[in-house]
């Protein structure tokens, strides 16, 4: 057996002896995920992506890799290390899409979430939101379990700034809130840890949504063991008056 075949074996052993597709308990007092109003895109087979509408996830759809708890509402999204490539990323990442697109100059936009990292993959880096377009992401925040905290990456182009933006806490659970503003101000909570940025000059003219996401980051062996799993206990997207 090759030494690539048999890291793999092993770390699908491991995931499904310590891993089960179960969300965490609630853990703050906001309100539960409204599934009807995000899209899901979740591997269909080994190269293709399947795309699930709103209206589906309310009625209680479920699958290898999305979850929702009937008795609390919480959301578990799970990737898996063989799933396809999604915008050219050769990482693999499950998403809730915001339903709508909007210009950061026209509407004030909001997301809001508290999640539990229930698995980190190898290399210990989880994305767990974002604010995307169609070039790709615009703002990501990044978990990182080596050093326990939360990373706000934001591309501008070729180019990318990287902030510290909150830490994790013992027990994995994090509370972040994005939010852009049409003067472009950009500000980032994390867990309690607030950060104010600008919104980068490449996003003056495309579309953007928010993500919910479960993603992992960089080159990564082959292998369904190797996965991150991600249980949103609440999830809120908001577009208020200016």
């Amino acid at each position: 057996m090759s030494l690539s075949r048999l890291l793999c074996a092993t770390c699908l052993t491991l995931a499904m002896a310590g891993t089960a597709l179960l969300p965490a308990s609630a853990m703050d007092t906001r309100s539960a995920p409204q599934a009807g109003s995000f899209t899901l895109q979740e591997p269909q087979a080994r190269l293709k992506l399947r795309l699930v509408p709103g209206t589906t996830l309310a009625t209680g759809y479920h699958s290898p890799f999305y979850q929702q708890n009937p008795a609390t509402g919480a959301i578990t999204l799970r990737t898996d290390g063989l799933q396809p490539a999604i915008r050219g990323q050769t990482a693999p990442a499950t998403v809730l899409r915001e339903g709508t697109a909007w210009y950061f100059q026209q509407t004030p936009a909001d997301m809001n979430a508290s999640l539990h990292i229930d698995t980190w993959p190898s290399d210990q880096r989880v994305i767990i939101g974002r604010i995307q377009s169609p070039h790709g992401p615009v703002v990501e925040l990044v978990a990182n379990g080596h050093r326990s905290q939360v990373t706000v990456t934001v591309h501008d182009g070729s180019s990318t700034r990287n902030i510290v933006a909150g830490t994790i806490y013992p027990d994995r659970n994090v509370s972040y809130a994005i939010s852009s503003r049409p003067n472009g101000t950009l500000v980032v909570v994390v867990n309690g840890s607030r950060s104010v940025l600008a919104m980068p000059a490449a996003a003056t003219a495309p579309v953007m949504w928010f993500e919910a996401v479960a993603g992992q980051t960089g080159w990564h062996m082959p292998c369904h063991g190797d996965m991150a799993q991600v249980t949103f206990t609440s999830l809120e997207v908001r577009h208020p008056a200016p």
